[in-house]
């Protein structure tokens, strides 16, 4: 018998313009990555490390994506660069780019995700009706902890949040913490990226499949591991369940 084909969105990759770490991949290498991962879409940002200023990343993603349909690119802003810049490079992204939304990573980048700063970019975001994404990890959880994104998710209950990582990235996690605090905001949609999936499925059961998104953290992590694990997870939920968090439930926020 056949496997299913899903369609399949990853909600977190990375690329960059430049070798950042032995690690870092640039656009062909990204294509090639998803392409033999069976991917049909990806979610795509920068690369953090060792990045001074982020708008040569963005605009590199910005003309990937104008000649490659597969990637979904998402703007990023860092207030460690000068608040003015942030909503700067925010606006650029929305208004020039077309993104669907901006990433802040208080965890790469230094600073509170609820910080006056933070907010001055966040209602920028809102103000362009952008999507909001947070790096969400146990690497840095003063940062970013989950009750510090309640701030900007109480203030524009509209505005969809991704909560990247859903408290992984770090030893001990934080997912309980992320879950409950999603409980209490709709808008909040947990990416489990870093993260093992048993800590997704606890997503699942108790906030519901349709606010679940797979992602692999490519390069960090091997998509196709990380794909043929969610997949064996979501076995014991049937097809629907399945469909929604690999790609559906982000196909829908995105607009695609």
């Amino acid at each position: 018998m056949m496997e299913k084909k899903y369609f399949v969105l990853d909600a977190d990759t990375h690329m960059s313009p430049y070798k950042n770490f032995d690690g870092s991949i640039g656009a062909e290498q990204w294509e090639k990555i998803m392409e033999a991962a069976g991917i049909d879409k990806a979610l795509v940002w920068l690369l953090p490390q060792g990045v001074e200023d982020v708008s040569e990343s963005n605009a590199y993603i910005y003309e990937a994506s104008r000649v490659n349909s597969r990637m979904v690119p998402f703007g990023w802003a860092n207030i460690g660069e000068g608040v003015e810049k942030a909503k700067e490079d925010a606006r650029k992204c929305l208004e020039e780019y077309g993104f669907c939304g901006v990433k802040l990573n208080g965890a790469q980048n230094e600073y509170y995700i609820d910080s006056p700063e933070a907010m001055e970019v966040i209602d920028v975001i809102a103000r362009l009706g952008g999507m909001l994404a947070f790096h969400i990890g146990a690497d840095y959880p003063e940062f970013t902890d989950p009750r510090r994104a309640a701030a900007a998710a109480s203030r524009y209950p509209e505005m969809p949040i991704l909560m990247v990582h859903m408290g992984g990235a770090g030893e001990p996690d934080v997912s309980d913490r992320v879950i409950e605090t999603a409980k209490d905001y709709s808008n909040m949609y947990l990416i489990g990226s870093a993260i093992g999936v048993d800590k997704v499925k606890r997503a699942i059961d108790l906030l519901g499949a349709d606010r679940v998104l797979f992602g692999s953290d490519t390069p960090f992590y091997n998509v196709e591991k990380v794909k043929a694990a969610y997949l064996e997870m979501l076995s014991a939920y049937g097809e629907e369940t399945t469909e929604k968090v690999m790609g559906l439930n982000a196909k829908r926020l995105f607009g695609l």
